[in-house]
């Protein structure tokens, strides 16, 4: 039966997604975007449970984008069990993280890559993506030379599991 609110509820998809090269997955969660909410906003939740080394090179946007780690013990959340790596700035500037930790990514930020290091236990990572400020559209440029002709797409599998189920 339909309910008054139902327009307000979204069951995010299980999307996967896996290096063509070797098939390694590097998400594997929970992703909801623009096309479901009716708003230009886009947030995923993973939980990582191994180590594994992003493919996205040191990169720009034109929007503002968040990145989260917590542990996963419900009874613990300074209880983090791994180890995160990420670059930042145009001198690739690495940061080390072994705690819960959210980092901040304004527009223009060069970041990545980014590598999970060590998963003693599995460790919740989110991701949530604003609009841009002026409503266009967003991009995602390579930040360096060797990588301009880097994309998603050629080197990643994307596949909505939901629909397998």
């Amino acid at each position: 039966m339909a309910h008054k609110y139902d327009k307000y509820i979204v069951n995010p998809p299980h999307i996967q997604m896996r290096l063509k090269a070797d098939k390694s997955v590097i998400f594997d969660g929970l992703m909801v975007g623009r096309q479901l909410l009716n708003y230009d906003f886009t947030i995923g939740h993973q939980f990582v449970r191994k180590p594994f080394k992003g493919d996205n090179p040191a990169h720009t946007h034109n929007f503002q984008e968040f990145l989260a780690w917590y542990g996963g013990n419900p009874d613990d959340p300074d209880d983090f069990g791994g180890e995160v790596v990420l670059y930042m700035g145009e001198e690739m500037e690495k940061y080390v993280f072994t705690r819960p930790t959210i980092i901040s990514l304004p527009p223009g930020l060069v970041h990545c890559p980014l590598e999970i290091t060590r998963v003693d236990r599995p460790i919740i990572q989110i991701e949530v993506m604003l609009p841009t400020a002026d409503g266009s559209p967003p991009t995602r440029e390579p930040f360096f030379a060797k990588d301009k002709n880097f994309k998603p797409q050629l080197v990643m599998e994307f596949t909505d599991l939901s629909r397998k189920k």
